[in-house]
């Protein structure tokens, strides 16, 4: 992590100039600004929607675009260091090209095969069997997350299709000498959640606009509604009778004023109300995960670009993806109820604490 920043990397020439205690020490310490950095302004730039200043348009790309664009901007103000500074200060990627000979050695490995002797091969039987637990495991519980119950999805989970894939994709990526790919925390749930924003906002745009039309016409609450629900129905390609066991909630709110005999604009505000009410939806696709298989393909003709990334950008980055994966996580959240005081406890935190093993 960062503390590596003031180190000399394995297998390098500590007599370098880039290597002695002053440089050391400046590379160190740039690292602690620009992984901070990175840090604060990541996790600053992902509440952009709540913004006061800027265009609607502007927040939401901030908002959605901002942690790479962050990437970018850090990386452009490690090039601000005076020209006296060694070149290797900040410390940068190492990724060798993918013609370059340091990147085609692992393409032999499948042949180095035959020179294993039998008792290393049975001895590696161990490790693999540890290894075979912990991608099961990790994948697994990367799935489970990404596919809870709260997120509502429509299509059902294939786990062990999932697995059966994994098996083969590793097993092709050990012949050939290349780390497998796997499902995992916590962008995974975070991919689902993202999603679940996208379809949120789409959905609720629409009934906000039709329940203020209505308004305007002067509809009576159940007409409201009705136009609310065929509205969701139309968007979300759900049955009638399961759409009006989920919109339940939202029907008492909306019917509140029209069955007490109250003023219908004093009891059911669009803005508040459906936000408050409306069921999560989740905008199920598989383009997003093509995109990013092509990428990522994609992304070893930048490799160039992609070596002058600083490596405590990279660390600021990591810290940022675990920072932003607590909201929402059960256990973090048990965690947090053994430092708050219970008279500021909400009156489910209680029954959660007697939980609590």
């Amino acid at each position: 992590g960062v503390v590596s920043e003031f180190r000399v990397p394995e297998h390098q020439d500590a007599k370098l100039g880039k290597y002695q205690f002053q440089w050391l020490y400046t590379n160190g310490l740039l690292g602690i600004i620009f992984s901070l950095g990175l840090l604060y302004t990541a996790l600053k730039s992902r509440r952009a929607r709540s913004w006061w200043y800027g265009t609607g348009w502007f927040r939401s790309f901030i908002a959605d675009y901002g942690v790479p664009l962050m990437v970018v901007v850090w990386t452009a103000m490690s090039f601000s260091v005076p020209s006296k500074v060694p070149s290797g200060v900040p410390r940068r990627l190492f990724s060798p090209l993918a013609w370059e000979s340091a990147s085609l050695q692992h393409w032999t490995v499948i042949k180095d095969m035959g020179r294993i002797p039998p008792l290393h091969i049975f001895a590696a039987f161990i490790p693999a069997v540890m290894i075979a637990g912990l991608y099961f495991f990790d994948h697994s519980v990367a799935s489970q997350l990404a596919q809870q119950k709260e997120f509502n999805l429509k299509n059902p989970s294939a786990y062990h299709y999932d697995i059966l894939l994994l098996g083969f994709m590793t097993l092709l990526c050990g012949l050939i000498g290349l780390p497998p790919s796997n499902g995992v925390l916590p962008q995974s749930p975070m991919h689902t959640k993202s999603l679940a924003v996208l379809k949120g906002q789409i959905i609720r745009r629409k009934m906000v606009e039709t329940a203020k039309e209505s308004v305007k016409q002067k509809a009576s609450n159940s007409e409201i509604y009705g136009k609310m629900q065929a509205v969701f129905i139309e968007l979300d390609k759900s049955p009638e009778t399961a759409v009006a066991k989920e919109l339940e909630d939202l029907k008492k709110v909306v019917m509140k004023g029209e069955n007490e005999g109250e003023i219908k604009k004093e009891t059911f505000d669009p803005e508040k109300h459906i936000d408050a009410y409306l069921p999560v939806r989740v905008n199920e696709q598989r383009v997003s995960n093509l995109l990013q298989s092509l990428l990522v393909a994609a992304s070893v003709f930048a490799m160039p670009a992609i070596k002058l990334i600083p490596t405590s950008v990279l660390w600021g980055y990591f810290a940022y993806m675990a920072i932003d994966s607590l909201p929402g996580n059960q256990f973090w959240e048990r965690m947090l109820l053994l430092f708050i005081a219970p008279s500021r406890r909400y009156k489910y935190a209680a029954f959660s604490l007697l939980l609590v093993p």
